[in-house]
């Protein structure tokens, strides 16, 4: 079975509930809500914060996308911690352990990245050239589909460990 097929089922396996909803019906934000929910659940991140303190994940550019994740993560655990969203902000906060930027230029969103190339935090865009730019993960749509890029040697510099199912999934 190829890799991407295995995501895919790992992907649905985990959203459903008891609304079950067909595929065509997901619109492009809850898509990527869904991806960026498994991005975090295949990482580790390093000891930080205590487990009382909740794992933000934080929303520059895209509503939408912020909606969906506060509807797919918000009030689910990962590693003991609460997990709360934080949508449309201008910039990131420290808190945050996973950054989401979108519509913007490529030289917005990487300004709104600088200075978190060494920090433990998982960003994600889905402007075209920001894996190049020091990002970590990129979502591209490819014949109708959501795709993704990683940049290894950004996620390895962070100090994050991503699953190599995922990394693999994540090559071109």
């Amino acid at each position: 079975m190829r890799p991407s097929l295995v995501f895919c089922g790992m992907l649905a396996a985990s959203l459903l509930t008891p609304a079950v909803a067909a595929a065509q019906d997901l619109t492009a934000a809850q898509l990527k809500a869904a991806f960026i929910y498994n991005f975090i659940k295949f990482t580790e991140w390093p000891a930080g914060p205590t487990v009382s303190d909740p794992f933000v994940i934080c929303v520059i550019g895209d509503a939408a996308v912020g909606d969906a994740l506060k509807m797919v993560v918000d009030g689910r655990e990962i590693d003991g911690r609460r997990m709360v969203t934080l949508p449309t902000l201008s910039r990131p906060t420290p808190a945050c352990r996973v950054l989401y930027v979108s519509g913007g230029t490529l030289d917005e969103v990487a300004r709104a990245i600088a200075g978190l190339q060494d920090s433990p935090v998982l960003t994600i865009s889905d402007v075209g050239g920001f894996t190049q730019a020091g990002g970590m993960a990129q979502f591209l749509f490819d014949r109708g589909r959501l795709r993704f890029t990683i940049q290894a040697s950004s996620v390895r510099r962070s100090g994050l460990k991503m699953s190599s199912k995922l990394l693999i999934l994540g090559q071109r």
